[in-house]
């Protein structure tokens, strides 16, 4: 442990000694190029500078072995900086050694070694900086057409019509972040802190410190905890490149949450809201609950349909071009037995009826119960007794039921609990008092009811 902290000690004066080579190596060449003349004391003063040169180029290097030593860098990057920066040394120790007038080396060798030096030191402080600020980073603010073709970005993949069953929650959605951010330094060959995250049974082990997945405990899951510390956190991961977005961690935190299986697909859980909405949005998938005028496929209607139900005070359009169910609404003054009769005929096709201020009789509602299609039903503003619903138990799918200024008493909450899709209900203007509503809405989370305020 003593010899960690000494090597991390000395390992982080490579950003500050950095900087030094490059400038003694600049001016070393910047003097080689107009030594034109045969001045000894200039010669003596341009070998002093350009063992500087080496000397900082050689501790500067020496500082950043000593750093990487700390894990917190991935290897594939690490391994090409550590290369051309060695391979710079080299270059600098020549340029020294070339400034002794007994070994008699050739101009054209210099120069060579001069232009070397310069492109190595574009390609080690590029990949150096990539390390620190991550690969985008110098074209990240780049103008459009050249951030384009610079910096490449990863597409999130789209589930858009593939079965949930075949979509693995660990494969296909928790593996690719890893696979992004972590598995670099975290694989067969290179196992940071003792962690390999390329297979899931590796990923369980854990590392040195301990469990890195806990199965429904994000305390004592490591992983977690260390992906959402402080950036300014020495134990932050990753500690180099991306960190891991909010919604990733989201993502991550709920697959935790529900046992944290390799094997679960889709179809064994019900993520929340909140999940529901990311996995819509970044993947395509789309688990949020349809309403069931999105899952009814019928033939479609004829042109004819619409003139019928005109014909008898019905306005009527399709929900959309796709679907055939039917919205309907009565325009008349007074519906008749006739026009319910109609209705009876496409009974089927309606899902939402609005029959508002219709002077609607109990007995239609009979012929409404047969409509095992209707979503929403409007029948506000009519004179209607609580009795007179019962047979609107049948509409098993009916989400929104408006029953503004009716004659309906508390014993509707008896229908509202036999309609188990109904979303919401309107008893504005009704002998339901607040007192009963605020009662009942403990009682029914699923269901908004919507009243009498006094």
């Amino acid at each position: 442990m003593y010899l960690i902290d000494i090597t991390n000690f000395f390992g982080r004066f490579h950003p500050l000694l950095v900087h030094l080579p490059i400038g003694f190596l600049i001016i070393s060449i910047v003097l080689s190029t107009f030594n034109s003349v045969n001045n000894l004391s200039y010669g003596r003063v341009l070998r002093v500078i350009w063992f500087l040169s080496f000397l900082s180029a050689f501790f500067s290097a020496l500082m950043g072995w000593l750093l990487s030593q700390n894990g917190h860098y991935i290897e594939d990057q690490l391994y090409l900086h550590k290369l051309t920066g060695f391979i710079l040394v080299f270059l600098s120790g020549l340029g020294w050694v070339f400034q002794f007038k007994f070994l008699n080396i050739s101009k054209f060798l210099k120069k060579l070694n001069n232009a070397l030096i310069l492109i190595f030191l574009v390609v080690v402080g590029h990949l150096g900086g990539n390390l620190t600020h991550g690969e985008d980073y110098l074209f990240e603010y780049a103008p459009e057409p050249i951030k384009t073709i610079l910096i490449s970005e990863t597409k999130q993949k789209k589930f858009e019509g593939i079965p949930l069953d075949s979509i693995g929650i660990y494969n296909e959605l928790i593996y690719p972040i890893f696979s992004s951010k972590c598995v670099a330094c975290h694989n067969n060959k290179v196992a940071r802190g003792g962690l390999n995250m390329s297979s899931p049974a590796n990923l369980f082990k854990g590392g040195r410190s301990g469990p890195s997945i806990v199965a429904k405990n994000l305390k004592k899951s490591l992983l977690f905890n260390r992906v959402t510390k402080s950036q300014d956190n020495v134990q932050f991961m990753p500690p180099t490149g991306t960190p891991l977005s909010y919604e990733e961690v989201q993502l991550l935190e709920w697959w935790i949450n529900e046992g944290a299986s390799s094997e679960m697909s889709l179809i064994d859980i019900k993520p929340t809201s909140k999940i529901q909405t990311l996995l819509f949005k970044n993947y395509s998938i789309d688990l949020r609950k349809k309403p069931w005028y999105e899952m009814v496929n019928l033939a479609p209607v004829d042109e004819s349909v619409f003139n019928e139900l005109d014909e008898h005070n019905f306005s009527c359009k399709r929900l959309s071009s796709e679907n055939s169910l039917l919205d309907v609404r009565f325009s008349g003054s007074q519906i008749q037995d006739k026009d319910i009769l109609i209705l009876e005929k496409y009974a089927s096709y309606i899902t939402w009826l609005n029959l508002s201020e219709s002077k609607l009789k109990s007995s239609h509602l009979n012929v409404i119960s047969k409509m095992k299609n209707l979503t929403r039903l409007s029948l506000q503003k009519n004179d209607l007794k609580t009795d007179a619903l019962k047979p609107l138990s049948n509409l098993t799918h009916l989400e929104i039921l408006n029953l503004h200024s009716t004659q309906v008493d508390k014993k509707i909450f008896e229908l509202i609990e036999k309609l188990k899709s109904l979303k919401k209900v309107f008893l504005w203007n009704t002998l339901v008092n607040s007192t009963e509503i605020k009662n009942q809405n403990r009682k029914y989370e699923m269901v908004e009811i919507f009243g009498n305020l006094e």
